[in-house]
């Protein structure tokens, strides 16, 4: 099969009452390319705009940026009060359905990270929930012999793997280029570059893609990416997984394959099955 490749996207930002912003990717603009992710945002927040939420049929991850001044709070209906702190992830399986907060440690300091979401296939919207995470200095990384580091958050890069397991596999990969590195496709995997800083040259089947910070793009086919600093160094977001080839139907909080999935979600939550949460 041909490797295929999305548009470059710009990230969209928009921002709510001084303490949250986002550079929200619109993934409906990557030709089908992006599944199984299905939302990927470039957040910092200071406030705290969201309540106890639940979620249904997908799994929510959030990544605490190196850079974050503050940590992440993360609780949830499974019995966890986490502290992330920069460098950090947790990842939500919500499965067949809980609820989490997620809100600055400290109220008022900055929280800089992703927030990732990550569609489930028909046979896993009804696990088990689960939630898995990673501290800082627990997430193991590759580097090459001239500077070029890669934080390896899920999933696998080179001789390194995270410990972190989803139902499904998926990776996430936190890249600091100051030359170059390879990254291999799979066939039926789709793969989504996010440049956070700096430029970055992807090159793949003879033709080069320029990337500036704030934008993306997606691919899909067997193959080789070549990534390249274009102007000294690059921080990238490297996001892959199996394409999903099935319906999708989102509402709210909850991710199905039908209009009866989002009800079932919708009573499951309204009759206690994924659990209390009291607001911080």
């Amino acid at each position: 099969m041909a490797t295929r490749v999305s548009d470059i996207v710009q990230a969209r930002r928009r921002s709510s009452g001084g303490s949250f912003s986002v550079n929200a990717v619109d993934l409906a603009r990557m030709a089908g390319l992006a599944s199984p992710l299905a939302l990927l945002d470039d957040f910092r927040v200071s406030g705290q705009p969201f309540g106890p939420h639940p979620h249904a049929g997908f799994s929510a991850i959030t990544y605490v940026f190196e850079d974050s001044p503050g940590a992440l709070r993360s609780r949830d209906s499974l019995g966890n009060d986490l502290e992330i702190g920069p460098g950090g992830i947790v990842w939500l399986q919500a499965g067949r359905g809980a609820q989490h907060q997620e809100v600055p440690a400290v109220p008022g300091a900055e929280l800089h990270g992703a927030q990732i979401y990550v569609n489930l296939s028909s046979r896993n919207k009804l696990a088990d929930p689960t939630t898995m995470y990673l501290l800082p200095g627990d997430v193991p990384e590759w580097r090459s012999g001239t500077g070029d580091r890669i934080r390896v958050l899920v999933g696998s890069f080179g001789n390194v793997r995270s410990p972190i397991a989803p139902v499904e596999p998926y990776s996430i990969l936190e890249v600091f280029l100051t030359g170059h590195v390879a990254y291999p496709l799979a066939e039926g995997d789709n793969s989504v570059v996010y440049v956070l800083g700096g430029e970055l040259d992807l090159a793949i089947g003879g033709a080069v893609h320029r990337l500036t910070t704030e934008t993306a793009i997606a691919i899909s086919g067997a193959g080789e990416i070549q990534l390249t600093a274009a102007a000294g160094c690059a921080h990238v977001l490297l996001l892959t997984g199996p394409a999903l080839d099935e319906p999708v139907v989102a509402e709210g909080p909850f991710i199905m394959n039908d209009a009866e999935g989002i009800r079932s979600a919708r009573q499951r939550f309204q009759l206690g099955g994924m659990g209390q949460l009291a607001p911080v």
